[in-house]
């Protein structure tokens, strides 16, 4: 096995990692989802959102990511996380 082929088992292990981390953090998102139709809470919360952009935006530039790309992937997270949790309480 040469080096870039090491590199490249790494990447692979790190993205199986990564969808499983995804998995579970959608995981959570349905079970939010259940808790907030329950008590008849929204499912958007902005507030919550702007907290969690901001806290995890510095968060990953001091671990090197850049600000633009850190930006749309939690904007995917969220949407999905939006999408599941409507889809769990039963509205659009």
């Amino acid at each position: 096995m040469t080096e870039l082929d090491r590199y490249r088992a790494d990447i692979d292990r790190a993205d199986m990692e990564l969808i499983d981390l995804l998995a579970r953090r959608f995981m959570y998102a349905r079970r939010i989802g259940e808790i907030k139709k329950r008590m008849g809470i929204p499912v958007v919360q902005s507030d919550r959102f702007g907290e969690i952009l901001s806290s995890r935006k510095r968060y990953a530039i001091d671990a090197g990511l850049s600000e633009k790309f850190t930006e749309d992937f939690l904007e995917l997270i969220h949407s999905e996380s939006v999408r599941i949790q409507k889809e769990t309480s039963g509205t659009d």
